[in-house]
C-alpha cells in the first residue's frame, strides 16, 4: 500500500483521529438502532396470519443472509486495510511489536493500555484517510471499481430517500429491503413535499462532476476537498426531503406519484451514470485491458471494500426485483 511517509507524519493529527473514531462508533451505533427497529418489526408480525407470515419468511431470510454477507465482507476488507495501514506505519518507524500478544496476560490492564496507546499513536500520526482515497483513485483500473460503487450509492440513496426511509451501500440496501418487507407502507396522513427540479438536480450535478474530477485531482491540493464533497453530497437526497418548494396533496399521494415528482432526479442520475460509466470503462480498458480492470478488485483491500460492495449491491438489487415480481404474481393470483 502506498503511504505518505514524510515529515508531516510526525505531526499529531488529533482532530482527524477523533473524527475517524467518532465516525466508526456512530456507524456502529446507528446500525444497532436500525437492527433493533427491524427486530421489533419482526416481532410485531406475530399478529399476522400464518399465511401472510409464510409468504414473506423465505424472502426475509434471504435478505437477512445478504445483509450478514454484506456486513461481513465489508468488515473483513476494511479491517484488512486498517491492519495493512498499521503495519506500514509501524514498519516505517521501526517499531517493535508490543509484548504480550501470545502471553496469558493479553487482556491485562497494562497490555490493553499499551495497545490503546499504540493505536492512538497510529491514528494521530498516519495519513489513513488520504491513503485510502488515493489508493482507490490512483489508477484507472482501481477507479473503475470506485466509480461503480459511487454511482450505485447515489442511485440507492435517491431511491431510499424517496421511499421515505433512511437506512456502506449493499448493507444499507439490504436493511432497507428488510424494512420494506416487515413494515407496511404508511397511509398518507400528511402533505408530502417535493423539491423543485432545480433543487433536486443541482446537488446531483455537483456530485457527478466531483466523481468525474476525483481521479484527475490525485496528488493535487484539491484532492481531499473533492473526496469530502462527494461524501457530503451523498446525504443530499435525504436532506432534500425536508425543504419544500412544491407539494403533493395527501389525497393524491401514492408511490407512483411521489416517484413521479422526482422524475427529473431519476433522469439526471441515469444520464450522468451512463456517461460516466462509458467514459471510465473506455479509459480503463484502453489503459489496462478488461482482465486487469476486473482483477484490480483484489490486490488492495481498499479497492476490494468498494468493489465487492458494488457486486453485492447488484446481487441484492436483482434479488429485490425477483422478490417484487414474485410478490406481485402471488398477490394477483390471490385476488383471482
Amino acid at each position: 500500500m502506498a503511504s505518505r511517509h514524510d515529515a508531516s507524519n510526525n505531526v499529531h493529527n488529533v482532530a482527524g483521529a477523533i473524527i475517524f473514531t467518532a465516525y466508526v462508533l456512530a456507524a456502529l451505533f446507528l446500525t444497532s438502532l436500525i437492527v433493533l427497529d427491524l427486530y421489533k418489526a419482526y416481532q410485531a408480525q406475530s399478529s399476522l396470519s400464518s399465511k401472510e407470515i409464510r409468504r414473506t419468511s423465505q424472502q426475509l431470510q434471504a435478505f437477512v443472509a445478504l445483509a450478514v454477507l454484506s456486513f461481513s465482507t465489508l468488515s473483513y476488507h476494511m479491517l484488512s486495510y486498517l491492519i495493512l495501514s498499521y503495519r506500514s506505519w509501524s514498519m516505517y518507524r521501526n517499531l517493535e511489536p508490543l509484548q504480550g500478544l501470545q502471553s496469558p496476560t493479553l487482556f491485562s490492564g497494562v497490555t490493553i493500555l499499551g495497545y490503546t496507546a499504540r493505536t492512538w499513536q497510529w491514528l494521530t500520526q498516519s495519513t489513513l484517510f488520504h491513503d485510502f482515497a488515493r489508493t482507490i483513485c490512483t489508477s484507472s483500473a482501481n477507479f473503475w471499481w470506485t466509480q461503480q460503487a459511487l454511482l450505485a450509492t447515489i442511485a440507492s440513496a435517491l431511491f431510499i430517500s424517496i421511499e421515505g426511509q433512511i437506512l456502506p451501500i449493499s448493507f444499507a440496501q439490504s436493511l432497507f429491503f428488510i424494512a420494506m418487507i416487515l413494515m407496511p407502507v404508511p397511509e398518507p396522513g400528511r402533505k408530502l413535499l417535493v423539491p423543485s427540479v432545480l433543487v433536486q438536480c443541482l446537488p446531483l450535478a455537483a456530485y457527478y462532476i466531483s466523481v468525474l474530477s476525483a481521479p484527475f485531482s490525485v496528488g493535487k491540493p484539491g484532492f481531499i476537498p473533492i473526496i469530502v464533497i462527494i461524501r457530503v453530497l451523498l446525504v443530499c437526497p435525504f436532506i432534500l426531503r425536508l425543504p419544500a418548494l412544491r407539494s403533493l396533496s395527501p389525497n393524491t399521494i401514492s408511490a407512483r406519484s411521489l416517484h413521479a415528482g422526482y422524475s427529473a432526479s431519476y433522469k439526471l442520475a441515469l444520464f450522468c451514470s451512463s456517461v460516466l460509466f462509458v467514459q471510465q470503462t473506455a479509459l480503463s480498458v484502453k489503459e489496462h485491458g478488461i482482465n486487469q480492470v476486473l482483477a484490480a478488485v483484489n490486490p488492495n483491500p481498499a479497492v476490494s471494500a468498494l468493489g465487492y460492495d458494488f457486486v453485492l449491491h447488484v446481487v441484492i438489487t436483482c434479488a429485490w426485483l425477483m422478490y417484487n415480481s414474485l410478490f406481485v404474481n402471488v398477490a394477483a393470483q390471490s385476488t383471482t
